[in-house]
């Protein structure tokens, strides 16, 4: 998961495990809820032409048949989202990392990473990610991280404002993303799950820590400020830190 040297790429695995936790822990679902209350369609968003593929999401995900996304996001830990033909249909992101989900809705997957800073291999292969994810029955799995400030589980640009100061490594917090994609029946939609998990960077094992701040020393310029960690680099550099705990 965490690349050195640091690349962008669609460095997705075939998974066969479960797409989402079946037993969710009532934490997240309380944070979720806490958050639609909040942000509401800004959270939650469907174009209406999608509401048959939320029914097929809810049985897939054995719950009381809705076409509503925010109601099926409310009884998973896992943020979902709905891709037909390429293009995102439907989507219900508690915790977004760094964007507003209902822009995003009505997007092509090429559309959607086109803020990636040094995307281009990304973007030559959407189309390949988009036919292999859509095959019915195929399962991917990829996982993307970051440091931040926040130990909270959105990052939705009406927080960032509010994210502390790069200061101490004991404020860094090392946020994952683990996406799970489901191609579903008609091999044109994918369904996707993604869980967010944030950990205290000091918390992280030696190692772990050390491949990080490798990572980040090897980021592009244009990576670091569009991943917001050029202050973060900087406190790692200054500091000469070698971790051990």
């Amino acid at each position: 998961m965490i690349k050195v040297p640091y690349t962008v790429t669609a460095d997705m695995s075939k998974y066969d495990g479960e797409a989402f936790n079946p037993n969710p822990n009532s934490i997240y679902l309380a944070q979720k809820k806490i958050e639609l209350d909040k942000l509401s369609v800004g959270l939650g968003y469907s174009l209406i032409d999608s509401l048959p593929l939320i029914e097929d999401l809810s049985r897939y995900c054995g719950f009381t048949t809705t076409n509503d996304i925010r109601e099926i996001a409310l009884q998973l830990e896992e943020d979902i989202a709905i891709l037909y033909n390429g293009r995102l249909v439907s989507m219900c992101f508690c915790f977004p990392s760094g964007f507003r989900p209902n822009e995003k809705v009505g997007q092509t997957f090429m559309e959607m990473h086109a803020p990636v800073a040094d995307n281009q291999k990304l973007q030559r292969a959407s189309d390949k990610v988009v036919e292999l994810i859509s095959k019915p029955g195929n399962k991917y799995r990829r996982n993307v991280w970051t440091l931040t400030t926040s130990p909270e589980l959105s990052r939705h640009p009406y927080y960032r404002s509010l994210e502390p100061a790069v200061s101490t490594i004991h404020n860094l917090y090392f946020r994952k993303e683990t996406q799970t994609t489901v191609g579903y029946n008609d091999g044109r939609t994918a369904f996707f799950f993604v869980k967010v998990d944030v950990t205290p960077f000091v918390l992280l094992s030696p190692e772990t820590q050390q491949q990080v701040i490798d990572s980040i020393n090897s980021m592009s310029d244009a990576i670091l400020e569009y991943k917001g960690l050029n202050e973060i680099k900087k406190l790692f550099w200054f500091s000469k830190i070698k971790l051990y705990i």
